[in-house]
């Protein structure tokens, strides 16, 4: 994939959001200059026709590892906001840290963790992406077998 950072536009503005390519691009017009002062946790919410809404969300200075109890609430809140203002939609999540390339295991802890509390809440969920000073970068089944 391109390191070129795509124009910003408005989440809603963007073209529809089909591959796993387009939603690279979608997180790396929306982070536009890597770099990152704390642990954070961006949420996308994606209408029935795969293009992004204006929901875009950051949360800030998150836990470096997350407990079950948030990733819980997180879900909860998902499946209300897809149920309520996006049916048919789906979610999207990047994990962006301060740091090196690669994926450590906090990031593992991470992208499974919100996997798996979506799943358990019936939540529609596109992969997890993490962000580092350096790239971004989809969590793949192999980072997956590598957290076991």
């Amino acid at each position: 994939m391109t390191d070129d950072i795509p124009p910003l536009k408005r989440p809603e503005e963007m073209g529809p959001i089909r591959s796993q390519a387009d939603l690279h691009l979608l997180w790396r017009a929306l982070m536009q200059q890597l770099g990152f002062g704390s642990r954070q946790l961006w949420l996308a919410l994606l209408d029935g026709d795969d293009r992004c809404t204006p929901v875009v969300q950051n949360i800030v200075e998150v836990p470096d590892v997350p407990d079950g109890a948030m990733l819980e609430g997180l879900a909860v809140v998902c499946r209300g906001l897809l149920d309520e203002a996006v049916p048919g939609g789906s979610v999207a999540f990047l994990v962006a840290r301060p740091g090196p390339a690669g994926i450590d295991a906090a990031d593992r802890a991470w992208a499974t963790g919100i996997l798996a509390a979506m799943s358990r809440a019936e939540v529609s969920c596109r992969p997890v992406h993490l962000a580092n000073d350096h790239e971004i970068h989809v969590f793949t089944v192999d980072d997956q077998i590598a957290s076991a």
